[in-house]
């Protein structure tokens, strides 16, 4: 090999080290671009973190539409009084009951003006049944056994009697499924088959908001677990570790009793325990917002008037207010701001995360390819680091 070959293959080489360099930096550049720190925190991961996999949500069903426009008549049932007749079964007799154990009433075996269902089995076999028959007024003696397994060793197995009296007789009345209804109960359909699309189209939003959640709340996990703070606010823990005692000194004093009290005597703890708590408490909520704004800031996700209004109305309806106005009557400009812009967070994680399929996800796939199946997602509450 002369000389020149020599020079050529070490020219080669060169440059191919060269290019494995740029390579391995790129990638090096790659993975510390998905991280970063400020002065309180180190977030080792938060872009394309990965997740174990959310299942999407199943096609919604007929059955599924009826099962909600069902519910919908009953909360829109009315009650009618009956009069002329017996107790049938589905009827709510409104009685007086005594329970009694070798002639002595006993503990939780009596009550007044009790609504009962008759067929709902919310009591012994039996009991419902022996009311049918009976009309308002009747008051007669019934003899029955509790079962073996009941919860309480004191009754289970033991013969009871009953001295029932039948006060009143009432049946619920569920409205039909009508044009008429539906212009009642909606602001956007006029007909039975316009509501059926609109409920349709509710449960399918649903399904994809509890989807979205889950994959949100998973993401952002992961992102708390891949957070050390290197050093907390000292103000902002306090600020809360304050707020959270007052909230139990107020209650304490509602209820007359001196805040050590409430804490042992309720909580069944120390105070000492009960405020590291507090303690620990305050520094996940602080942590929670160091790791929002770190994100927010190095993502350039921002929350302006616009975004903010309408960050409002998703809050107002995650929480069940009435409407916005409701909501900023319940919490501070801040506060709303905070949670606004966190879930501005969550959903650019959720974009960025990266869904893993895992072995339990996976037998779960497969056998919802014979029986339809959905997985659900639990999120775990962060603990401060």
């Amino acid at each position: 090999m002369n000389n020149k070959t020599r020079c050529t293959m070490k020219k080669k080489v060169a440059m191919l080290l060269t290019g494995v360099m740029a390579v391995s930096l790129m990638m090096t550049g790659c993975q510390s671009a998905k991280g970063l720190e400020t002065e309180n925190v180190k977030i080792s991961v938060y872009k394309g973190v990965e997740v174990d996999k959310v299942d999407k949500p199943s096609e919604v069903t007929d059955d599924d539409v009826n099962t909600q426009i069902q519910s919908v008549l009953d909360e829109n049932s009315t009650t009618e009084e009956v009069t002329g007749r017996a107790v049938k079964k589905g009827d709510t007799a409104t009685i007086d009951f005594v329970g009694k154990m070798n002639g002595e009433a006993f503990d939780g075996g009596s009550s007044t003006d009790y609504p009962l269902e008759i067929g709902s089995n919310s009591f012994i076999d039996g009991f419902e049944d022996s009311i049918i028959g009976h009309n308002a007024g009747d008051t007669f003696d019934w003899n029955g056994k509790f079962p073996e397994n009941y919860g309480s060793s004191d009754l289970a197995g033991k013969d009871v009697t009953f001295t029932i009296t039948v006060k009143s007789i009432s049946k619920k009345k569920t409205p039909k499924l009508t044009d008429k209804f539906v212009k009642k109960v909606s602001k956007e359909s006029k007909t039975v088959e316009e509501y059926k699309e609109e409920v349709k189209k509710s449960l399918e939003e649903d399904n994809e908001k509890t989807y979205n959640d889950s994959l949100q709340q998973a993401a952002w996990q992961k992102v708390l677990d891949n957070t050390k703070v290197k050093k907390y606010p000292e103000k902002d823990v306090k600020k809360i570790e304050d707020s959270l005692i007052s909230q139990y000194k107020s209650v304490a004093e509602a209820y007359n009793m001196s805040y050590d009290d409430l804490i042992e005597q309720q909580m069944g703890t120390t105070v000492e325990k009960f405020e590291k708590q507090v303690t620990k408490a305050a520094k996940s909520s602080v942590k929670q917002t160091l790791v929002t704004k770190a994100i927010a800031d190095k993502e350039n996700i921002k929350l302006d008037d616009e975004t903010y209004k309408t960050e409002l109305k998703k809050i107002a309806d995650a929480y069940g207010y009435d409407s916005v106005k409701a909501l900023k009557k319940a919490a501070s400009k801040s506060e709303l701001k905070e949670i606004a812009l966190n879930d501005l967070v969550k959903e650019w994680l959720a974009n960025q995360c990266i869904q893993v399929e895992t072995s339990s996800s996976s037998s779960s796939s497969s056998s919802s390819s014979s029986s339809s199946s959905d997985s659900s997602s639990s999120s775990s509450s962060d603990s401060g680091n």
